[in-house]
């Protein structure tokens, strides 16, 4: 009898460790996917730039460069540009990021002051669109139409007071990816 008990013993205890050991492996699956779209491009419009002109050093107040049109240019010197991109790409969503502020260092002295970039942009092209393109805030999305979007680029300088002499220049970046 002592070895009937023993042996149910032994089938039991095999029996629990097997019930344990089954329940630690468990399986699952997930599909997987990529959806492969028109390659982006965001292309510099040749000659563009973003120019405030030729400022005085004791210009009053914030510089403005409109990115919107010349309309809205205050405290600007004479001949001004804004940067134009032309995006395209799929109609998709995208999102637009680019650098909050960028350094403009003087060529003449140890100097530099902040440009605090203003980007705007239209789903079509010309002198009417531009005037009305819509803000774009860093890092938000866009969606093209037609498979093309453009944008400009402009802004503000916050005071040149006691600022040296010389060209000041720095680097705006811009980056697209679609979402």
């Amino acid at each position: 009898m002592f070895r009937y008990i023993r042996n149910i013993a032994i089938v039991a205890m095999v029996f629990a460790f097997t019930a344990q050991v089954s329940n630690a492996q468990v399986a699952s699956s997930v599909s997987a996917s990529a959806e492969v779209k028109t390659n982006l491009t965001l292309t510099k419009l040749e000659g563009s730039s973003i120019n405030f002109g030729a400022l005085s050093a004791t210009t009053p107040g914030t510089i403005v460069l409109d990115a919107n049109g010349e309309a809205g240019n205050a405290n600007t010197g004479s001949v001004t540009h804004v940067a134009r991109f032309d995006l395209t790409g799929a109609n998709s969503a995208i999102t637009v990021a680019y650098d909050a502020s960028v350094a403009l260092t003087c060529s003449t002295a140890a100097t530099s002051m902040t440009m605090t970039p203003e980007v705007v942009g239209a789903l079509l092209y010309s002198t009417t669109d531009q005037t009305n393109a819509t803000a774009i805030a860093n890092a938000s999305t866009i969606t093209p139409t037609a498979g093309k979007y453009y944008i400009w680029v402009g802004g503000l300088i916050a005071t040149l007071t006691n600022k040296e002499s010389g060209v000041y220049t720095g680097t705006f970046n811009i980056n697209v990816e679609y979402n």
